[in-house]
């Protein structure tokens, strides 16, 4: 896939690489194999020739705007107006185009975060993952449609999206995912809320599997266990409330031990286990989607429209905004700082 993924705009040619999966420089950027055969289209699109296997394509190819007429210019604002909470009509009237046009690119753009996602979120080196879901509707105001989250407390770096509805099974695929993606899962810490299904899943999917030895020679095996590994925990943070008001939290220490535990928190400047770094993602996310927004008649008519616009939110919280509360270290102090606001890669 090309690299310039992360953004709709054009992007140098050094930049680009061959998309044919059978090319030795296949994937890989600035080769100097690439060459402009041609211009094309309103936009000027580049066609590029590859030196090495002789292949030709857009450098459009494997994008968003892969086989799409729409003017990058109002592409790029339609993609921006729904990073930005925008409705669906709402960024049609703004970017002046026809609201199917919206609805068409609003798939292209969640279709195209998921790939890159999985694409890119590899092998990920993490000590502690925090876990929760928000609620939101599609079809009408009685239909649920959860999504779920894993973010990095200290990047603040969404793991893993899932979306469907609240139970077992979605709790399942969203620790699934976040432990396929980790370079070690049997060192972290998790912390998550409540809900039953975490204490019950987490063994299986992020401790080691082994057999109880048989006692004598016949009958069954004993069914495979799981075994917690001494760099692993799991902490439950449990609110009690009075209709809407929290009046109690419980610490739950599900598995693994406390010390490991408050090693994690002493690195994450935490006094006690909680799940704020998720709980303040949530908000982020509902003001950057117009169907998730809380208290209000705001809900998808379409599942699909709501699922893209959930993965198209990620990608641009992950990858195209810079995060305030972190730091950066500076190519050269000025005067006493040597670091500044600014995102973590």
């Amino acid at each position: 896939m090309n690299t310039n993924k992360t953004t709709l705009t054009r992007s140098p040619l050094d930049s680009l690489a061959c998309v044919n999966e059978r090319c030795e420089r296949y994937g890989q950027a600035g080769q100097g194999n690439l060459i402009v055969r041609k211009v094309y289209g309103a936009d000027r699109i580049r066609y590029l020739r590859c030196r090495v296997c002789r292949a030709e394509f857009s450098e459009r190819k494997n994008t968003a705007l892969w086989n799409t007429k729409v003017p990058e210019t109002k592409a790029i604002s339609v993609g921006e107006h729904l990073a930005e909470g925008c409705s669906l009509k709402g960024a049609a009237r703004l970017a002046q185009v026809d609201p199917s046009t919206v609805r068409r690119l609003n798939q292209r753009l969640g279709a195209h975060g998921e790939a890159f996602h999985d694409e890119r979120v590899q092998g990920i080196q993490i000590e502690a993952l925090e876990a929760d879901e928000r609620h939101g509707y599609a079809g009408n105001k009685e239909v649920p449609a959860w999504e779920a989250e894993l973010i990095d407390p200290v990047s603040k770096f969404v793991l893993s999206h899932v979306q469907g509805r609240r139970n077992e099974e979605m709790i399942r695929r969203l620790l699934t995912d976040g432990a396929s993606r980790l370079a070690d899962r049997h060192d972290l810490v998790l912390l998550t809320d409540g809900d039953a299904s975490y204490a019950t899943l987490f063994p299986a999917i992020f401790g080691q599997p082994y057999r109880p030895s048989r006692n004598g020679d016949r009958g069954r095996f004993p069914n495979v266990r799981f075994r917690i590994p001494r760099r692993l925990a799991h902490v439950q943070v449990i609110k009690h409330r009075q209709g809407m008001r929290v009046v109690n939290i419980e610490l739950r220490y599900s598995h693994g031990s406390r010390k490991r535990v408050n090693e994690a928190l002493d690195k994450l400047g935490y006094a006690t286990p909680n799940t704020s770094a998720i709980e303040r993602c949530n908000g982020t996310a509902r003001r950057m989607n117009a169907h998730q927004v809380r208290r209000s008649l705001a809900f998808s008519r379409r599942a699909d429209t709501k699922a893209a616009l959930g993965w198209w939110g990620v990608t641009v919280y992950n990858w195209c905004r810079p995060h305030r509360s972190l730091r950066q270290q500076m190519a050269e102090p000025v005067g006493k700082k040597s670091s500044s606001n600014g995102h973590l890669p």
